[in-house]
């Protein structure tokens, strides 16, 4: 048997994917439908699936369409579709909870997604941010199986700070570096193949913490989904309600969600309950006028609380802030460590066009520092517009879904890759 080109098993499951998102839209239609039209309808589903099967166990003889299969039935798996092929080709995986420390000595907890068969896996470490879906959210619990399923030894790290008062919080950098130490280490870890995946904040979290010297060689990717690559930029882009996108600026109706995270973080940058106090009330609706007497720094922190006509203002208003407050909101922006990260480490950037939480234009110029100032390192960027920021809207029309599957696809077919590749004996 004549095996086939990589390229030409991609397109393939590329294809087998959209058949199943097709297939998926037949099957919601089919109760509208005449009996006699449904019954046709349910025949032609099947047909598919069994297809679809059938072309699976073909490609399977070789590596590479291995990887495009299980490439095309993660993307199936977590975009809204009751078409989930992987449960019919793969074992259960298991949810495991374990413990590891924090940089600061205490317990932290973490969930850990693997297939218990006795083989080591690639790891991936997923920090999903500020005000995160929690554990038990039936996407974050898909997501953890689909990539369990795909390969990968998966472990969320959840921040009772971040995920839970939707703060900002730069203390839980090294705890992701630990947490990235503490799946590597596990026995059924390949420690030469191991990820860290971050979502919206979570995403910009996760570059920081790769450019974490105790780690930094460790990392073989970085896939960024929907983040920030400057957070001083992006704070006056919230504060003046303006996204700027290849040097152009376009009006922003900011979100609820990065409104409150936002608003947190100013309030935390006043030490005074007085100036606290009106700086929620602000945050509340209140109007402002800034009294006589208030100091610089506190003054600051309330006029961006209250917004700026332009992201000049802003800028010009962010830089009397107090600069240790500066300093730690420097400390968190992928921007300042773009020299830091390992020319081995793959870096894979995600963004969704509509995003209205945070703009398409900053993971645009987190990939064109990268290309400019560090060509050693190798970058792909994917925009799909089938998200509602970093989960999938099932709001969107059959043809936008097939071209975000399409989109997913290419984007996850190199990650997968590494889950799929045989661990080293030992």
């Amino acid at each position: 048997m004549t095996l086939q080109s990589p390229d030409h098993l991609k397109r393939n499951a590329t294809n087998i994917a959209s058949l199943l998102v097709i297939a998926s839209a037949a099957w919601q239609s089919r109760r509208a439908m005449p009996r006699a039209v449904g019954r046709i309808a349910y025949r032609c589903y099947v047909a598919i699936i069994i297809g679809g099967v059938a072309i699976a166990a073909v490609l399977t003889l070789c590596r590479p369409a291995t990887t495009a299969i299980q490439t095309a039935a993660f993307a199936a798996q977590v975009l809204p579709s009751p078409v989930k092929i992987q449960p019919g080709i793969t074992a259960e995986p298991r949810r495991l909870t374990t413990t590891f420390q924090r940089h600061d000595g205490t317990d932290a907890d973490a969930d850990i997604y693997v297939i218990p068969d006795g083989r080591r896996r690639a790891g991936l470490l997923i920090f999903l941010g500020a005000n995160a879906a929690g554990a038990d959210d039936p996407e974050v619990v898909n997501l953890g199986q689909a990539l369990a399923r795909a390969g990968f030894a998966v472990m969320y790290y959840w921040s009772p700070t971040m995920g839970l008062q939707a703060q900002v919080d730069a203390g839980e950098i090294p705890n992701i570096v630990a947490g990235f130490e503490h799946l590597s280490q596990q026995q059924y870890v390949d420690p030469q193949r191991v990820g860290m995946a971050g979502f919206s904040v979570g995403a910009s979290f996760a570059l920081v913490a790769a450019a974490d010297e105790r780690i930094a060689d460790d990392i073989a990717f970085v896939n960024a989904f929907g983040g920030y690559y400057d957070t001083a930029d992006l704070m006056t882009q919230i504060a003046a309600g303006r996204a700027v996108s290849d040097d152009t600026e376009t009006r922003w109706e900011v979100d609820r969600l990065t409104q409150r995270v936002y608003n947190n973080m100013l309030i935390g940058a006043l030490s005074d309950p007085a100036h606290r106090e009106a700086a929620q009330a602000i945050a509340a609706g209140a109007g402002y006028e800034a009294p006589a007497g208030l100091p610089v720094d506190a003054a600051a922190a309330l006029s961006l609380l209250a917004g700026a006509d332009s992201i000049a203002q802003a800028q010009e208003i962010y830089d009397r802030l107090p600069p240790d407050f500066q300093a730690q909101v420097d400390s968190i922006s992928p921007s300042h460590h773009v020299g830091e990260w390992s020319g081995d480490t793959v870096m894979r950037v995600m963004h969704d066009r509509g995003d209205p939480l945070i703009p398409v234009g900053e993971s645009r110029r987190l990939v064109d520092a990268l290309r400019q100032q560090r060509p050693d390192v190798a970058v792909s960027y994917t925009e799909t517009d089938i998200f509602r920021h970093v989960r999938p809207d099932a709001d969107r029309d059959l043809q936008s879904l097939l071209r975000g599957a399409g989109q997913l696809y290419r984007h996850m077919y190199h990650i997968i890759a590494v889950a799929r590749r045989p661990a080293p004996p030992g």
